[in-house]
C-alpha cells in the first residue's frame, strides 16, 4: 500500500492551499491594492555540489518584511495592500510527492529577497524570483548525500535480483540534456517487453546516516516513462530486508511509444526513516511490471539525488 505523506513534521509551515489567493489579509487603511506578478521561479546552483538545476516549482510562498502573506500557485498576480518601499521574499513552493494537494515549501533554497521594492497602488510589479541551495557541507545545515546523473563511468544504481532487463546508459535526443549547456549526456533507460516482467533499479550504496528524527529529507529526481512506476525503500530490520513502495508515477506519455516530456518529482522520504528509524540501512529503489499489451514501455531517470539538511 502506498502511503501520502503530506508536509514535514518539522519545518515546513502549515498546509496552504492556492486558495490563499482569493483570501489574502489585508492591513491598514489602504483600499486599492498594489500588485506582483510572478510567472516562475528560477534556481541557480553549482552543477558539481546540487547536481543540475532542474526543479519543479508550483507555488510561490511571499513574505511582506517577514510577514507571510500566502501560498499563490504559479503565475500569479498578487495583490497587497501595502505601499511605498517594502521587503518583499520569494520561497519556492512544491507538490510534495507530486500530489497537488501537498503544497510546502521548498526546504532547501534560501529566499529571492527584493529588498525596498516600491509598491504603489493600482499598479503591478513583475518579479523574476531565482533562489539558491542554502550552503551544503559537513559543516553547513544543508547536504547532499547521494547524486546520480549517469554521466560518470562508474553508476551508482543496480539491477536487483527482481529485475529480468538491464538498464541501458542511453544517450541522443532522447537522454536528459541541460538546457543551458552539455552538462548531461546520459539517462537511464528501462525497456520492458511482452516477454519480460520487471525492471528494479535500486542505490547500490546502503544508507545508514540518513536522519531518522523529523529532519526534511527528499528523493529529488527527472524521469519520463510510457507506464507506471514506483519508487520506494528496501530497509533492513529484525535480519530481514523490507520492501516498501512510497509513490507512484504516472506515465508521461503514451503507452508503448518512447515518452518525450521529462517531469520532476520530490519525494519526501523523511517520515520513513523515522518509521523505522531502528532499521540497519535504507537503500532507494525503481521498478515496474509488464501490465500493458500494446507494445514496449520505456522508462528514462536522470538526475536523482538524496537531499537533507538539519536545521
Amino acid at each position: 500500500m502506498i502511503r501520502k505523506y503530506t508536509l514535514f513534521s518539522s519545518l515546513f509551515l502549515l498546509f496552504l492551499t492556492a486558495s490563499l489567493t482569493s483570501c489574502v489579509k489585508f492591513d491598514g487603511e489602504q483600499t486599492v491594492p498594489a500588485y506582483i506578478r510572478i510567472d516562475t521561479i528560477g534556481l541557480t546552483c553549482d552543477y558539481f555540489t546540487y547536481g543540475a538545476n532542474t526543479n519543479n516549482f508550483v507555488d510561490a510562498w511571499v513574505y511582506v518584511d517577514d510577514d507571510v502573506k500566502g501560498c499563490f500557485e504559479l503565475p500569479a498576480t498578487i495583490p497587497l495592500l501595502k505601499q511605498g518601499p517594502h521587503k518583499v521574499s520569494v520561497y519556492a513552493g512544491i507538490a510534495v510527492n507530486g500530489i497537488k494537494d501537498s503544497r510546502a515549501e521548498y526546504p532547501f533554497t534560501a529566499p529571492a529577497v527584493f529588498n525596498d521594492l516600491n509598491l504603489m497602488p493600482d499598479s503591478i510589479i513583475t518579479l523574476n524570483p531565482v533562489v539558491t541551495y542554502w550552503p551544503a557541507g559537513p559543516d553547513e545545515n544543508t547536504h547532499v548525500r547521494w547524486m546520480e546523473d549517469f554521466d560518470q563511468g562508474t553508476v551508482k544504481m543496480e539491477t536487483t535480483s527482481q529485475s529480468d532487463v538491464p538498464f541501458i546508459r542511453a544517450s541522443g535526443p532522447l537522454a536528459w540534456h541541460d538546457p543551458e549547456g552539455v552538462l548531461s549526456t546520459y539517462s537511464a533507460k528501462f525497456e520492458l517487453y511482452s516477454d519480460t516482467t520487471q525492471f528494479c533499479f535500486a542505490t547500490s550504496e546502503e544508507f545508514i546516516d540518513l536522519p531518522t528524527k523529523g529532519s526534511p529529507c527528499m528523493l529529488e529526481m527527472d524521469y519520463k516513462c510510457s507506464d507506471t512506476c514506483t519508487v520506494g525503500i528496501f530497509y533492513r530490520l529484525n535480519y530481514t530486508i523490507n520492501q516498501e513502495a512510497l509513490v507512484r508515477l504516472r506515465p508521461t506519455g503514451p503507452s508503448g511509444e518512447e515518452p518525450v516530456e521529462w517531469k520532476k518529482i520530490y519525494i519526501n522520504l523523511g517520515p520513513y526513516f523515522v518509521d523505522y528509524e531502528d532499521a540497519d540501512y535504507f537503500k532507494v529503489y525503481l521498478s515496474s511490471w509488464f501490465n500493458r499489451n500494446d507494445g514496449t514501455q520505456y522508462f528514462y531517470f536522470d538526475n536523482l539525488k538524496i537531499i537533507y539538511n538539519d536545521r
